[in-house]
């Protein structure tokens, strides 16, 4: 019986580190800003020319805040608007603040078995007979958005869902 009990501890206790190895953050995105306005300013960051920078601590910190376990960021500013990418254990991240660290947006790269029911249906349904490919959760103010990369032989398609699954745009490179 001791046996029994030691082995349950151990597999729970385990159990319970694995899921605390995988659980994604969900940071609050600043309410400053309406989701039009956010977008407005990440496609002005975008459509300029950004350049590396190192950022101050308060940038430190509040990336550090809102993503405790981010590993290998790198920073680059441009329009007022301040991106970094890192990591979270094999995730990939991008996320996008003000000049007053104010997060606007976040990017998380996700699996398919992620991505909403519904969403894999509408973009099924859009692209029939293209494959999943990439995809990734968009939480830009109050929105929470889908990008789906799907392909089909030489044909690469890039699609944007809301979490309903209404289909918002294309995304032409």
């Amino acid at each position: 019986m001791k046996k029994i009990t030691t082995f349950l501890s151990i597999a729970i206790i385990s159990l319970a580190s694995c899921q605390l190895a995988v659980a994604q953050p969900s940071p609050l995105v600043s309410n400053k800003y309406s989701n039009a306005e956010i977008e407005k300013m990440i496609n002005l960051y975008k459509s300029s020319h950004s350049r590396d920078i190192y950022p101050t601590e308060l940038f430190r910190q509040q990336l550090m805040k809102d993503f405790p376990n981010a590993r290998g960021a790198d920073w680059e500013t441009s329009a007022n608007i301040y991106e970094v990418d890192f990591e979270i254990g094999r995730t990939d991240y991008k996320a996008y603040y003000d000049e007053q660290a104010n997060l606007l947006m976040y990017i998380v790269e996700i699996r398919i078995n992620e991505l909403p029911a519904i969403v894999q249906n509408a973009a099924q349904a859009k692209y029939p007979n293209y494959k999943f490919e990439d995809m990734d959760k968009i939480v830009r103010g109050t929105d929470v958005l889908y990008e789906v990369e799907m392909e089909k032989g030489d044909i690469d398609v890039k699609a944007i869902f809301g979490e309903n699954g209404t289909f918002v745009k294309e995304i032409f490179n």
